[in-house]
């Protein structure tokens, strides 16, 4: 309640005019209090205004608006804007593009800095009292995800803040799990904005951004790797060029390519090292080789890197559309070729694009940043072009020695995720969830298809699993497919299908369960409670009970298939939905069940859950070693 109390004096505060900050407080005191008051002006009265605003700086701005309303004097100190430019520098770190946060810090001549702060506030109180509202009502949940959606990135910066604070909230399981999952959403949001995007505008500068994308499927938690941190990480590579070489600027063409590959090289910033498998999946993603440990990249990843560095000092550089192994075309200024002669050819009124397109040792250099810093002969790759396609048309032999385009380069991402699996199913260096990885690459193919309009079988293939995946994974995203799949499946024969799920999922995040009591003499023989810790009779695993049925209620293939007919009680005894520390769902017959006392629960078998936990607790009760539901709609007894 105190919380909100601040909260609310500061929203008001914040959008009250100067003139009306000062409220005249009139109390009854004695002559004598006044005189000695009169007295006894405070010392803060006689510092500089600049003194005050650097004492301000070190405040929160709760304490800003305490002070605002002391005296008119400082009430003006109080509002300068180089002040408020530093609490929404100093407060929130993620930002809206539509703030324009950065061209805004880069103008001098903006000063509405408190009335951007009282805006980001105003997101962050919206953002907060949605994610409490998901924990503490079972129905609307979408609706108050919804909410977050639309306060875009702004809310990254509270959902991360709720998550990683939960411990101190009395349903601390509920709250990290709702604000994770919400962040999820707005990440995979964030970067479905972006495909799209991309697919607008497809230029040279679109690379890094399109691949950024995937990484914001993955990101979950971590503070560093979503798009901008990518771009920073990225601009730190081309200073630390420029600083190992000064004078770099005086280089050829030839030569800058050559001294960039050899820096990136030497500090292990691409390619692979150690013994690491080279289908990796943490050697898939742009961000995770940036921020990870092992910095390892597969080559579109390390031509990627390399090109972005490259055209930091004026080259003109793109990943070059080569099968099977992405290699790096260097090109120079228009009319001039790689050693910077002006060529002969070139002139102000000629045409650039027959001399742009036509592969040429002069104009067209070729590196393989992966391997090595030296240029590639375009007489090698030629040649192993015709080993590799040798049916290829002049025109195929033409593109695949071409800047690719970052639609293309983007699908050739998404193939390398899906198959990273089959190559190497051992765990990754860099941890991260195979799932979300297998649906960034989906989502991916069918944002940016290849061929949007001469493959319809294709985008149907693909919109079918990546709906399967969806609905078995997750379901949340209700928003964005809504938005941007949906759209994409109108032409479809079954597009009907896709809109009838979305529509039923709506539905039910609005209806209310049918409450299964325990009162009710059918469910008599249900031993055990929602929120029990068990083992596994057979297999021994650890696991929690989420819900149950007085029955098995699967189908009749599922029933065979797991052979319950075998058991002792077979299908007529109790079944429990339980969440088990691998972090799977599964449905236990109650003869299965070896229920843990309080006692035997140890606090590592707590934490041994899977964040999903949240979903249906709200947290742990040492005293009776039991989770607290937070399911009380459908089990209000237990």
């Amino acid at each position: 309640m105190a919380s909100c109390t601040r909260d609310t004096l500061l929203e008001r505060s914040l959008a009250l005019p100067r003139s009306r900050i000062i409220t005249p407080i009139r109390r009854a005191t004695s002559s004598s209090n006044a005189a000695t008051r009169d007295a006894m002006p405070s010392p803060l009265t006689d510092l500089p205004s600049e003194v005050l605003q650097v004492i301000l700086s070190y405040l929160p701005p709760l304490s800003n608006i305490a002070f605002q309303q002391t005296c008119r004097h400082f009430a003006d100190i109080a509002n300068e804007p180089l002040l408020w430019k530093d609490y929404c520098q100093q407060t929130f770190k993620w930002w809206d593009t539509r703030h324009a946060f950065k061209l805004r810090l880069q103008n001098p001549s903006f000063t509405e800095w408190k009335d951007v702060f009282a805006m980001r506030h105003r997101t962050s109180r919206t953002t907060r009292s949605a994610v409490d509202k998901i924990v503490v009502t079972e129905l609307g949940r979408l609706d108050s995800l919804k909410v977050i959606l639309e306060a875009g990135y702004d809310a990254k910066h509270d959902l991360l803040d709720m998550y990683w604070n939960a411990t101190s909230s009395p349903n601390c399981l509920a709250q990290r799990y709702w604000s994770h999952a919400a962040l999820g959403c707005l990440h995979r949001l964030m970067a479905i904005e972006e495909w799209t995007a991309v697919k607008h505008r497809d230029s040279v500068g679109s690379y890094e951004s399109a691949l950024a994308a995937f990484d914001l499927f993955i990101l979950e938690e971590q503070l560093e790797g979503d798009p901008g941190d990518i771009y920073a990480r990225l601009d730190s590579y081309a200073a630390s060029v420029r600083h190992a070489h000064p004078d770099i600027n005086e280089l050829s063409v030839r030569q800058k390519a050559v001294v960039i590959a050899e820096h990136l090289r030497d500090n292990q910033w691409i390619g692979i090292q150690g013994d690491r498998h080279y289908h990796s999946l943490d050697h898939m993603f742009l961000g995770v080789a940036l921020f990870s440990k092992n910095r390892n990249s597969v080559p579109l990843i390390s031509a990627t890197i390399y090109c972005y560095v490259a055209r930091q000092f004026g080259l003109r550089a793109a990943p070059c559309n080569f099968p099977f192994h992405v290699h790096a075309l260097v090109q120079p200024p228009l009319g001039f070729d790689l050693d910077g002669n002006q060529l002969p050819e070139s002139s102000e009124d000629a045409s650039d694009e027959p001399h742009d397109n036509r592969p040429s040792e002069n104009t067209h250099l070729y590196m393989d940043p992966f391997n090595n810093s030296e240029p590639v002969p375009l007489s090698k790759l030629e040649a192993q072009l015709k080993f590799i396609t040798p049916t290829a048309t002049p025109e195929q032999t033409v593109s695949y020695l071409s800047a690719v385009s970052a639609r293309n380069l983007s699908n050739r991402a998404a193939h390398n995720i899906l198959s990273s699996p089959s190559h190497d199913p051992g765990l990754p260096a860099h941890p991260i969830n195979p799932n979300l990885a297998t649906y960034a690459a989906l989502f991916s193919l069918v944002i940016l298809p290849s061929h949007p309009f001469n493959h319809p079988v294709q985008m149907r293939q693909h919109l079918a699993v990546l709906t399967q995946h969806f609905l078995e994974y997750f379901d949340l995203d209700i928003h964005l497919f809504e938005t941007h799949v949906l759209p994409l499946a109108y032409a479809l024969p079954d597009s009907r299908a896709y809109r009838d799920t979305i529509s039923q999922l709506k539905d039910a995040d609005h209806e209310s369960r049918i409450p299964k009591y325990r009162s009710d003499e059918r469910n008599a023989i249900v031993e055990y409670k929602v929120g029990q810790v068990f083992r596994h009779r057979r297999r021994g695993y650890l696991a929690v009970i989420y819900g149950w049925d007085h029955y098995c209620r699967m189908q009749e293939q599922w029933i065979t298939m797991n052979q319950v007919d075998r058991l002792p009680h077979g299908r007529n005894q109790p079944f429990y939905n339980v969440l088990v520390e691998d972090e799977s769902t599964r449905y236990v017959a109650q003869e299965n069940v070896v229920l843990l006392s309080a006692n035997e629960i140890t606090e590592q078998h707590v934490n041994a859950f899977p964040i999903e936990i949240g979903k249906w607790f709200k947290r742990y009760d040492p005293d009776t070693g039991t989770f607290v539901s937070n399911v009380k709609a459908e089990y209000p007894e237990g």
